[in-house]
């Protein structure tokens, strides 16, 4: 999943200088979001932290080496033969050094750099998770947008049949064939018009400035924002949730702990060189020991590992049968929500089988009573009524139709494709 993001967002980089003189799409705002996120930062430290792990680990194969000096009194004397000791002196020094290279360690190295690797993983499968999250977010603010924009087409409509209906109002009233009141009734409704216009483009600047600072993008009421197209067929949408890749990594994590099960049923070879220096020397015979070194193989062996094994097994299955109880039960609620998305998906398409129907009747309906009022027979109410009417039911249409459109968008997000 990670790749992913870091794709789109080189690709947005290349691209960042046009991206906002021409239409945003709903994808860049989701690169972008994740760009602009700060928990992307995390990925880097992951890494960063992984690779220095790794190579801390690596290092259990360079010669170990160790160094010990005594200054003291020493009880008893050593041993001597034929003599006394003619120091005179109980006090000592005794140097003691080691050096222990390890042959094999059992597989711990090995399986010390699998567990830093599906920690790794795991990790970063958990940051994915929580950047999905802002798809519902951008989802939010950029069809709100979007359903605002259809808002102020229809209002636009509205406005030119109005500008219209004024123009012949003031000409059969020059003609005496209407009431000045009439273009005056034409004049407040287009004035009601500006007030809704007014209250669509402070609502639009709204939801821009909150997309404009999730993704980190100078936008602005000029900024246009491109419909998205979606495949309606949801069948053919699989689950494919990070949530699917962190419980796969979590697991991963699990099986390479348990290595260290099998470790600590092994024995670990080694080369180990030894070293003891006495100043003053002991006295042995007519000889003077001051130092003496020893080089060969070394085998260390801790059989505590197998009165733990089984049940240690036991602890791993019930850790891998929580994440996939876990898993099982993020599928379930993740399907259910699903099976209500497409519920209202079948809901939403039924209502806006209607809608055109409905716009083409108020049309007509309009239409007929402008003709009446053209010609003498009808009054002006008439007109502003159905006109009112036909405005209603094409932002129903739209507001159907961008339901709908999000409707789709959400259950893409929640399948997670």
């Amino acid at each position: 999943m990670s790749k992913k993001y870091v794709i789109a967002v080189m690709y947005l980089l290349i691209t960042a200088a046009s991206a906002y003189s021409q239409a945003l799409t709903i994808d860049s705002c989701y690169a972008l979001a994740v760009r602009n996120y700060p928990l992307i930062k995390q990925y880097d430290l992951i890494e960063k932290t992984k690779e220095y792990t790794v190579s801390n680990a690596g290092k259990a194969y360079l010669p170990q080496v160790s160094v010990t000096a005594i200054e003291g009194y020493v009880f008893g004397g050593f041993p001597s033969s034929g003599g006394s000791n003619k120091e005179g002196t109980n006090f000592k020094f005794i140097g003691l050094g080691q050096v222990n290279q390890t042959i094999w360690d059992g597989g711990a190295t090995k399986t010390q750099k699998n567990i830093i690797n599906a920690s790794s993983e795991t990790d970063k499968a958990a940051v994915d998770v929580q950047l999905h999250e802002l798809r519902s977010r951008v989802n939010q603010l950029y069809f709100g947008i979007l359903l605002v924009d259809e808002q102020l087409k229809q209002l636009q409509i509205q406005d030119t049949i109005l500008a219209n209906n004024s123009n012949r109002a003031k000409q059969l009233n020059e003609n005496g064939l209407a009431y000045t009141t009439d273009v005056d009734e034409i004049r407040v409704e287009q004035l009601k018009l500006g007030q809704q216009r007014t209250e669509f483009n402070y609502t639009r600047n709204g939801y821009v400035t909150m997309l404009s600072h999730l993704t980190g993008v100078k936008l602005n009421e000029q900024t246009s924002f491109q419909k998205p197209l979606v495949s309606s067929q949801l069948a053919s949408m699989q689950v494919i949730r990070p949530e699917l890749s962190l419980y796969r990594n979590q697991r991963n994590l699990v099986n390479a702990q348990a290595g260290m099960q099998r470790v600590k049923l092994m024995p670990k070879i080694g080369l180990l060189g030894a070293g003891v220096v006495l100043a003053p020397g002991a006295t042995i015979g007519n000889g003077k020991l001051s130092s003496l070194g020893v080089v060969g193989l070394s085998a260390s062996w801790n059989i505590s590992g197998l009165y733990k094994n089984g049940n240690e097994k036991q602890l791993t299955q019930q850790q891998l049968k929580k994440i996939n109880v876990q898993e099982e039960t993020f599928l379930f609620n993740t399907k259910f929500q699903l099976t209500q998305s497409a519920a209202n998906i079948d809901k939403q398409r039924a209502i806006i089988a209607a809608d055109d129907e409905i716009v083409s009747l108020r049309q007509t309906i309009r239409k007929g009573y402008q003709l009446k009022y053209d010609n003498g027979a009808g009054p002006l109410i008439d007109i502003l009524n159905a006109t009112q009417k036909e405005a209603e039911a094409r932002a129903q249409k739209a507001l159907h139709e961008m339901q709908l459109l999000m409707t789709l968008y959400d259950y893409k997000t929640v399948s997670g494709n």
